[in-house]
């Protein structure tokens, strides 16, 4: 069968691309003051388009017919070009708002609809009608007075009554934006100049709609993500040896909510004469105030990605660390050591807790357990640890033999069961995301591919439901890892690097995001994605009451033009997510 076929019929909003990246934020690109917009890859219909395919085993394909400064008068002139030429499944109607932005008339607009519906509905696509987007105080930023304002939210108000009432005539299915935008504090907040949603309203309004339109296509338990907050907690973009903030994890301890990350000059080891990198510790009581707790370092090292542990009623973190300059390989010994909180702003002297790679500990049944990567011997790539007290550990088993290429293994028990999610890299073969499951009295795992690229994979459950994030890509699998290796070719530089066209690099990076999927036994659906590009996610996630609170990093507001491969060497900051997930009981 054919991938279901959506057209996307708007103005501006539909369109997606004429706003400011993040309209609370600079956002120029890197040692500019050119602003960066919405790219293609992180508008809603873009996401959606992903959402959808995840959940139809055909696939979805949107095609955004939107046109920036449309009114549903200059749509009729165009709908069978733009529309009914390519034979849809399904239409959204999307027109509202650029008609009260130029005065149309309440019964210009409803009649222009009508004939809209009409000539979809003759050619048997089936039609989803959508509200506009409403108009906010941010539009008096614009050269717009309060006087002025308030006629135009009375209009577009008033067009969006109209569509409502054509939805209840004609008993058509209706999305509500205007009324999710109302609703919905964050995303009434990012619309830019008052009435176009930037990159984080629709990374927002991206599920919402897939939420609306899967149980038009059968799918009953979607799980309906709400993006409630979004907001960036760290940055030091102006200090060169410190503007690379990444690897996150986030713990709830003692009331308060801790968020960890390492700092750096860049995303690899730091050049010989720069300071070795250090993690930092944030805290906050609320989510929104965030102040620094610690930070943590060793003279001559570079930490990597710490993570938390709670062990009894003590906060424990571990930070994999190696020397810098790197020495040769021979002699590149990797070590995690951990820290324990003593108190505000105190944390123990570190010690040290095994030759290789820590990535996420977890507590189970009696014991706390991990699954390293990164062995001296070289003899598996990912094993599993346990101790008794978060200080000292024994290998236990082997997760993932050295040829299947795993690294970056998040553990999840519950009861007896325990289970490994795994990055994987071969040197050949599929880089999906491997799911392991441990065979306790064999001391053994089976192991099966995710059909999935998940990189740095955080696990966590709400209701009965299983989630897991992390690095995802916008592109196809085939084209995503083509990419990769152009992008490669092009950041080692020399003679390889001069066939590599830098509009590739620069697509690869802006193609990567934070990956929000439920697991569907062993298959991961894209439920949502956090606005993020190039190098970024690495996600923490805890429960704080009805929500989710994920941490991650991106350096998506920092855009450059790649011209050399140094020229992603650009800031990262790091960011907050609160997340309410709805419909949480699946259906079977």
């Amino acid at each position: 069968m054919s991938k279901t076929k959506i057209i996307a019929f708007g103005d501006s909003v539909t369109a997606g691309t004429s706003a400011k990246l993040d309209v609370f934020h600079d956002c120029f690109k890197y040692g500019t003051t050119t602003v960066n917009m919405v790219r293609e890859s992180q508008t809603w219909h873009s996401i959606a388009a992903r959402i959808l395919s995840d959940w139809l085993e055909d696939g979805v394909e949107i095609i955004n017919a939107g046109v920036a400064g449309d009114t549903s008068a200059k749509a009729l002139a165009r709908l069978e070009q733009a529309v009914l030429a390519y034979s849809p499944d399904y239409v959204l109607l999307m027109f509202g708002t650029g008609d009260a932005l130029q005065g149309i008339e309440t019964e210009e607009f409803r009649k222009n609809l009508e004939k809209i519906i009409s000539g979809i509905s003759a050619r048997n696509a089936r039609l989803v009608l959508m509200t506009p987007t409403p108009i906010s105080e941010k539009m008096t930023a614009a050269d717009v007075t309060l006087d002025e304002l308030r006629p135009r939210q009375e209009q577009l108000s008033q067009l969006a009554q109209v569509v409502r009432s054509l939805a209840d005539e004609k008993s058509l299915p209706l999305i509500d934006l205007h009324r999710y935008f109302l609703g919905n504090r964050l995303a009434y907040d990012h619309l830019f100049e008052g009435w176009l949603p930037d990159a984080v309203a629709q990374s927002g309004m991206a599920p919402f709609l897939a939420g609306e339109l899967l149980p038009m296509l059968g799918v009953k338990d979607f799980p309906k993500p709400v993006l409630c907050d979004y907001r960036k907690v760290y940055s030091d973009a102006e200090r060169a040896d410190t503007k690379h903030n990444g690897f996150t994890d986030i713990a709830f301890f003692q009331g308060e909510l801790y968020v960890t990350f390492r700092t750096g000059h860049s995303h690899s080891r730091l050049r010989s004469g720069l300071s070795g990198s250090r993690a930092i510790v944030l805290r906050s009581a609320d989510g929104v105030t965030w102040v620094k707790d610690v930070v943590l370092q060793l003279k001559g090292v570079e930490i990597r990605d710490p993570k938390f542990l709670q062990v009894d009623n003590r906060l424990m973190l571990y930070a994999p660390s190696g020397r810098v300059p790197r020495p040769p390989a021979h002699e590149d010994v990797l070590t995690t050591y951990g820290f324990e909180r003593l108190g505000p702003g105190r944390w123990s002297e570190p010690f040290e807790c095994g030759h290789c790679f820590f990535w996420r500990p977890k507590k189970w049944r009696n014991q706390y357990i991990v699954g390293p990567y990164v062995w001296p011997e070289k003899d598996a790539a990912v094993k599993l640890l346990s101790s008794p007290d978060g200080r000292t550990w024994k290998i236990i088993s082997t997760i993932c033999d050295v040829t299947s290429g795993a690294s970056e293994a998040d553990l999840w028990t519950e009861g007896d069961q325990l289970t490994a999610f795994s990055r994987a890299d071969p040197k050949e073969g599929q880089r999906y995301m491997l799911v392991s499951r441990f065979i306790e009295p064999e001391n053994r795992w089976d192991t099966v591919s995710s059909g999935k690229v998940v990189q740095a994979p955080c696990v966590f459950k709400v209701g009965d439901r299983l989630f897991v994030a992390g690095r995802t890509c916008a592109y196809p699998y085939e084209e995503f890892v083509q990419l990769g290796k152009e992008t490669g070719k092009f950041a080692r530089g020399g003679p390889e690097a001069e066939g590599v066209d830098p509009v590739r690099v620069e697509k690869y990076h802006h193609g990567l995001r934070t990956g929000i999927f439920v697991m569907d036994g062993t298959r991961p659906r894209l439920v949502m994605e956090l606005l993020s590009a190039g190098d970024s996610s690495y996600t923490g996630a805890v429960q704080y009451g009805d929500e989710t609170v994920i941490s991650d990093y991106s350096m998506h507001e920092y855009y450059p033009e790649i011209k050399r491969s140094e020229d992603w060497q650009t800031p990262c900051d790091i960011y907050v997510s609160r997340i309410r997930l709805t419909n949480l009981k699946r259906c079977h």
